[in-house]
């Protein structure tokens, strides 16, 4: 009985010994694992910080290139800008007015003797060689948008004569029209002039006389050549109007005696 007793006893204690070693086990186990998660956590959470370095680099590159865009659209743009001197090889007639007068159209169809319509509004400079029966003509239109304007009164000294253009039948911008031509008129005492009323094919156009006062042409200074016309371009591809040849004529003329 005794024997029994202590071999059951030594089986209790193997029991608890495997038990005991199980539970070592076990628990090694849990902590190799926590080791291993905590090492996977630390791994993630470098990964993340790297990922969040790169993303901060490329923020900051786009950032910069961002920043850099303006710039390059502002170089890009430079193209329509008015550049500091227009290409010449000799004094020109200048050709300018508000934008939408009718410039370009009035320049070309002198060019041609035949009436051609321009839509496009013209940005920055259009020069335009006109020959005549003695010699060629130089002329520089410079655009008539707002952006343009404050550039017209350098030219003038480079300018045998000074053309003006008009729109007829825009009642709303004469005054403003009136005030630019002021502004040259004064800059340049003696300077020839010769003014377009243009558009007067169109029913709301002012006549010639009404146009000579919404200007004030008659406080341009007496000692001024001054011519105004009356001009119209009609049907697109015919001959220009006598007026318009009127006026070749006696700007070719006024060009010829500037000494």
């Amino acid at each position: 009985v005794e024997m029994e007793n202590m071999k059951k006893g030594k089986a209790k204690e193997v029991a608890k010994e495997k038990i005991k070693g199980k539970g070592k086990e076990e628990r090694r186990k849990v902590v190799e694992k926590g080791k291993e998660k905590g090492k996977e956590d630390c791994r993630r959470k470098d990964k993340e910080q790297e990922k969040k370095k790169v993303q901060g680099k490329e923020t900051a590159s786009e950032k910069k290139q961002f920043k850099g865009k303006p710039e390059i659209e502002k170089s890009s743009s430079t193209s329509t800008a008015i550049p500091l001197e227009p290409p010449e090889k000799n004094k020109q007639i200048l050709v300018l007015g508000l934008d939408g007068a009718g410039k370009t159209s009035i320049l070309h169809s002198l060019a041609l003797n035949r009436v051609q319509h321009s839509k496009e509004p013209t940005q920055g400079f259009n020069a335009v060689c006109i020959d005549t029966e003695d010699n060629q003509m130089e002329f520089l239109e410079i655009g008539g948008s707002e952006p343009f304007r404050s550039s017209w009164e350098m030219y003038l000294s480079k300018g045998l004569l000074l053309i003006f253009v008009v729109d007829s039948a825009d009642h709303n911008r004469l005054p403003e029209a009136k005030k630019y031509l002021h502004q040259l008129t004064e800059a340049n005492p003696i300077l020839p002039l010769v003014v377009f009323a243009h558009k007067q094919d169109l029913e709301a156009a002012y006549h010639i006389t009404d146009i000579h006062e919404a200007l004030g042409l008659s406080e341009v200074g007496n000692d001024r050549k001054l011519f105004l016309f009356g001009t119209q371009v009609t049907t697109n591809g015919s001959e220009i109007p006598s007026t318009m040849q009127d006026a070749k004529d006696l700007i070719a003329h006024l060009a010829a005696d500037v000494p």
